[in-house]
C-alpha cells in the first residue's frame, strides 16, 4: 500500500486537489466517471476511495497527518485517496465536490481533515453495505473527543424520509453523491454554519426515499470526532481556516 503520508500526499496540486492510487502506488487527477454500481451491493473496500478535504492551515497543524495516517491504518484499506485543499478559500461545499469530481471508484468515503478512522472503520461500513439488498449508504457513530457528543444519535435507526444529521463520514455510492453533489454556502450569511452535508444528506435521502434505496446507520463508534476549539463548519473562514 502506498504511504499516505509522503511529500505527494500533502503536497496539492495548484487547484488543490491530490489523487492517489494506492493500489498501484501512482497518482492523477484522471477525472473519468466510476462504473455504476449495482443496485444491490457486492463490494469491497478495493472499490472505494476515501475522500478528504483541508483547508491550507491543516497542512502544517497536524490535522491532515492525523487523518491520512488514519487511513493508511485501516485493516482493509481504500483502492485510492482524493485530497482537495482549499488553497481559494472556498469553502467546504466548492472542496468536496472538487475531491468527489476525482473519484474513480464505484463507493466514497467521506472523513474531514480534523477527524479520524479507528483502523477497523472501512471494514464495517463495507460489510454493511455488502449485506444489504439496495444499499446506497452507510453511516457509523463516533467517539467525541474533546467535547461532548453534539448529536446524541448512537443506537437510532435511521428513517430517510424524517432524517437526522449523520455527519459527513459516511460510506455512499459514488453514482448518488455525483447526482446529489455539494452546494454552495448557507444562504444566510449570518449563519455560522456552511451545512453543505446537511443539504447532502437531504438529497440523498430525497432519493432514497424515491426510489426505495436503503440507508444503513451502523450502531459502532468506529471513528474519532474531535472538539478542538478550531472547528469550521466548513466556513472557510472559521476556526483555525482563519487562521
Amino acid at each position: 500500500m502506498h504511504s499516505l503520508l509522503d511529500n505527494r500526499a500533502t503536497r496539492p496540486d495548484r487547484a488543490g486537489l491530490h489523487v492517489v492510487d494506492l493500489e498501484s502506488d501512482s497518482d492523477g487527477s484522471a477525472l473519468a466517471d466510476p462504473a455504476p454500481a449495482e443496485t444491490s451491493c457486492t463490494m469491497t473496500a478495493a472499490e472505494v476511495t476515501a475522500v478528504v478535504c483541508a483547508h491550507p492551515a491543516r497542512l502544517t497543524n497536524g490535522m491532515l497527518t492525523r487523518a491520512l495516517a488514519s487511513v493508511a491504518a485501516q485493516t482493509t484499506p481504500p483502492a485510492a485517496m482524493s485530497v482537495a485543499v482549499d488553497l481559494a478559500r472556498e469553502g467546504a461545499a466548492v472542496t468536496r465536490q472538487r475531491a468527489l469530481d476525482a473519484v474513480q471508484t464505484p463507493w466514497v468515503a467521506f472523513l474531514d481533515s480534523d477527524d479520524e478512522w479507528l483502523p477497523q472503520h472501512l471494514e464495517a461500513l463495507c460489510t454493511v453495505a455488502d449485506s444489504v439488498e439496495r444499499c446506497i449508504w452507510v453511516h457509523s457513530y463516533f467517539e467525541p473527543t474533546g467535547m461532548g457528543d453534539p448529536l446524541g444519535h448512537f443506537g437510532l435507526p435511521f428513517n430517510p424520509a424524517t432524517p437526522h444529521h449523520t455527519t459527513m463520514t459516511v460510506l455512499v455510492r459514488t453514482d448518488i453523491a455525483r447526482e446529489v453533489g455539494f452546494h454552495g454556502e448557507h444562504p444566510d450569511t449570518r449563519s455560522p454554519f456552511c451545512n453543505e452535508d446537511w443539504t447532502f444528506i437531504l438529497g440523498v435521502c430525497a432519493i432514497a426515499v424515491e426510489r426505495d434505496l436503503i440507508m444503513m446507520p451502523l450502531a459502532e463508534r468506529t471513528w474519532r470526532y474531535h472538539g478542538h476549539g478550531g472547528n469550521t463548519s466548513g466556513m472557510p473562514h472559521k476556526g483555525d481556516a482563519g487562521r
